[in-house]
This record gives structure tokens, sequence and C-alpha cells, in this order.
């Protein structure tokens, strides 16, 4: 990636966000009329770890008692919405969610299938705090989360530098990998030895192969992860600034490394499936969680906000990566497209170094 192709920190923090080309490319959507449901009942994905407190503590509990609703749960595994079954619950006019957190690729797919329903402007009045960019037909761009090197500062000396840190033979049996998200995982290997992160291939395979006397374990969730430096069995792994943040906050000598080779910057969009039971007050939800306060409690958790109006502290700062125009030079822009158009053929590669 060349530095003119990296994104620069107005970019970033005015919310460039990887999925703005999908919203200029489609089209925009009328709605259909939505499945009729009980008006005092909303319907919210839920997540584990850090973000699974700030959204219950500070995003759902505040906004259900100030409008006396009824809330119902839905755990999310592994952090993401499952697409092909939303698919065919909005087909069905009955998604089991008002609301759907989508990453960069689940964006594409959604689109691509006429799953959302349109957002206007002025239903969501807090969209005049917001940078520009994050603001899409279909919700806006909220959670700005950073990829990188997390590693235990007293055992890790000097701090990692380099992605290839993951491979170095005093490591053996000290580090893990995730398959969460193991897209993100599979592009870390190409940057770390091709400079880009793609394409995903034979190449990218054998250097998997070559970690594997360093592999504790491959793990499925950022709790899973957590718990793994709990435990003092790894001292470092590919992971995510806020359950860095959280785990320091546990007084863990936990440090957040951005790998000189790049790292990668994603945020979500949060949109309304056609057929939602409860459209009105899941657009009074994306209004309330837009606020400078529920925003702000965002930052406390390590991550980083649309909101123009939200400030940091210099701690904050230093947890949510991006405020570094240094730092943010690093980005590695991602393609979702191609993300969502190859994970099949990655997942076939993945069980298959898995078995060997």
């Amino acid at each position: 990636m060349t530095n003119a192709s990296r994104p620069t920190r107005r970019h970033l923090l005015s919310g460039a966000a990887a999925t703005a080309a999908f919203a200029v490319a489609a089209p925009y959507i009328a709605t259909r009329a939505h499945a009729q449901g009980d008006p005092k009942v909303i319907r919210f994905y839920t997540q584990d770890g850090t973000l699974g407190d700030l959204y219950m503590e500070h995003w759902y509990r505040p906004f259900v008692e100030m409008h006396d609703l009824r809330a119902e749960y839905i755990p999310l595994q592994g952090g993401n919405a499952p697409m092909e079954k939303l698919q065919a619950q909005i087909a069905a006019g009955r998604p089991e969610a008002d609301v759907i957190p989508l990453h960069g690729n689940q964006l594409v797919f959604a689109l691509r299938n006429d799953m959302l329903m349109p957002v206007p402007r002025d239903a969501v009045p807090e969209y005049a705090n917001l940078h520009e960019q994050y603001i899409t037909d279909w919700g806006p761009g909220m959670v700005l989360w950073c990829y990188g090197l997390a590693y235990n500062t007293e055992k890790v000396t000097p701090a990692p530098t380099s992605w290839k840190a993951l491979w170095d033979p005093q490591w053996a049996g000290r580090v893990a990998i995730n398959e969460a998200l193991k897209d993100q995982a599979l592009q870390m290997v190409n940057i770390a030895f091709k400079g880009q992160p793609y394409p995903v291939d034979e190449e990218t395979f054998a250097h998997l192969t070559a970690l594997r006397p360093n592999l504790v374990t491959l793990w499925s969730s950022g709790a899973d992860a957590e718990q793994l430096f709990r435990n003092d069995e790894i001292v470092m792994t590919p992971f995510w600034n806020g359950r860095v943040t959280r785990l320091k906050g546990e007084g863990l000598p936990i440090a957040f490394a951005v790998p000189d080779e790049g790292f990668f910057v994603r945020h979500s969009t949060y949109a309304i499936p056609k057929g939602s039971r409860n459209p009105e007050m899941a657009m009074k939800w994306l209004d309330f969680v837009l606020g400078v306060e529920p925003q702000k409690r965002l930052v406390e958790f390590g991550y980083g906000t649309p909101n123009k109006l939200v400030t940091y502290t210099p701690e904050e700062e230093a947890a949510v990566i991006v405020t570094d125009a240094a730092v943010v030079a690093k980005a590695v822009e991602e393609d979702f497209a191609r993300i969502l158009d190859e994970t099949p053929q990655w997942n076939d590669m993945w069980t298959a170094w898995k078995a060997g």
C-alpha cells in the first residue's frame, strides 16, 4: 500500500469508513411494509466481553427504561450477525432483531440481497453531529476498532514492532491467533510477509504452517483470548484494541502494538432489517446511541466514535489508537467485497490447513 493510498487521520476520524464505497454504489431501496409487532418490544443483538458490557449498561438498558419498553436480547456468536439466517427471516417477513451491526463484508452481502430498510436522515437528528462519511442510507457507522498485536509487557521486551514477532522461536507454545474473523488473521499473515493483504493463497498458509510450533491454540472469540492472557497461557496474539483496554483495566500487563507493516481499522454499520417489527423505535435507538453521552461511554471502553462533539482524554486517545496521525498512516485498506466473495475458498483452505 503506497503512502498516497493510506488513509490520513482526518480521513479515518472524519468517517472514511470502509463501507462508504458500497453506500455510493448500491441503490437506495424503497421500504416494504414491515411485519406487525408490539411497539413496546424491541429486539437487540448482544455481544460478549467489552462490547457486551458497554451495550447492555450504556446503550440498551437506559433506552429501554427511557421508553418503558421490553427488550429481547439475542446473543451473537463470535460477534457476527447470522447473515444467511437473517436473509431467510427477512424473506419470511420476521427478522429476529430490529437493529443489525454489520461488518464491512456483511454490509456488502445485505445490500446485494436487498435486506435493509433505508434510514432517512430526518429520522436521526444526531446525524447533525456526525462526521459525514459515517452516515449511510442504511444507518450510521459506529464502534471504530483496531486489529493489532496484543502482548504481555513484562515478558515480551522490547515491545514488538512487527507481526513477525509471532514467529520468533523464543515464543514456542506461547502465542495464539484468531479463528474469529479469520479473514483478518489471513490478511495479517499477508501484510507481514507480502506487504499487501491479498491474495490469500498457498504461500499464506505456508507461513501459517511455519507458525505452528509457536501456537498454543486458535481462539474463536475475544472472550477466549482474554482468558488466555488471564491464565498466562500466551504472551502474544493478534487482537482488538477494545479487548486490550479491558484487560489493562483489570490490571494485567498488556499493551497494544501497531506493527510497522500495518494494521486494520474497522467499524460496523448499524442497520434496520426489512420486516423489522419495530423500525420506528429502532430509529429512535440509533438517534439515542449516537448522542454524546452514549458515545463517550464507547470511548471509555477503548473504541473510537463518529460523533464530532465527543472529547478524548490523553489516556483515551492512547487506547483508541487512531487519534495519532503517524499511527493512522499505517492503516491498511481492506476490500470487503473481495473478502465476502473469497471467504468460502479461504474457509476451505483454513480447514485443510487445520487438518494438516
